[in-house]
C-alpha cells in the first residue's frame, strides 16, 4: 500500500509494549491467539509449575505479544491514546526510546549482537510509511526477551474487520 493510500483511509499507528519476559512464555501459543480457550484441554507446559497468570484473562487483556501483529488491535492497554500517531516520525521516536530503555544484550566478545539502532530506525520509517507493522524484539542482558510494536490501524489487508481500539 502506498503512503498516500494509507493516509486516505484514515491510517494511523498505535504503539504496544514494551513487553519483557521469558522467551519460554512466547512459546505458549494459546496465550498469543484470540481464539476461545477450552480450559478442559489446557495442561501446564512441561518445565513450568503453573499456568502463567495471563492464561485466565481475556485475550484483550494479555500483554504477551500476539502471534499475528494485527491482533494487537484487539487490545486497548492503558495509555494507548498517548501511543497513537498520525505521522511516522513520532512512532519511530517511541520505538527508539523503548530500545534505549531496554538495550539489547551484547555478545560475550563485546561485539554487537543485533543490527544498529540507525538501521532499525531507517527500516521502521520506510515500513510504517508503506502501511506495514513494525516489531522490534531482542534479548536483554539478563536474558529476558523484549518486544515493542507499532501497528498500522486499520490493519489492511489482513484484518480489515478489526476496528480501531480507540473507536
Amino acid at each position: 500500500m502506498t503512503p498516500e493510500a494509507f493516509a486516505e483511509r484514515g491510517g494511523h499507528w498505535h504503539g504496544y509494549g514494551p513487553w519483557t519476559g521469558s522467551r519460554r512464555l512466547t512459546e505458549l501459543e494459546y496465550l498469543r491467539r484470540p481464539a476461545p480457550l477450552d480450559m478442559n484441554l489446557l495442561r501446564v507446559p512441561s518445565g513450568m509449575n503453573a499456568h502463567p497468570q495471563e492464561t485466565f484473562l481475556p485475550f484483550g487483556q494479555h500483554t504477551i505479544p500476539p502471534m499475528m501483529t494485527g491482533h494487537y488491535l484487539l487490545r486497548r492497554p492503558e495509555g494507548l491514546e498517548q501511543r497513537t500517531w498520525t505521522t511516522v516520525p513520532p512512532a519511530v521516536d517511541w520505538l527508539t526510546s523503548v530500545y534505549k530503555q531496554f538495550p539489547p544484550l551484547r555478545r560475550s566478545d563485546g561485539k554487537q549482537a543485533y543490527a544498529s539502532l540507525e538501521w532499525y530506525q531507517e527500516c521502521a520509517h520506510s515500513t510504517l510509511l508503506h502501511g506495514s507493522d513494525v516489531v522490534w524484539s531482542h534479548y536483554l542482558e539478563d536474558l529476558r526477551f523484549m518486544s515493542s510494536a507499532v501497528i498500522c490501524c486499520p490493519s489492511l489487508p489482513f484484518h480489515p474487520d478489526i476496528k480501531c481500539p480507540l473507536s
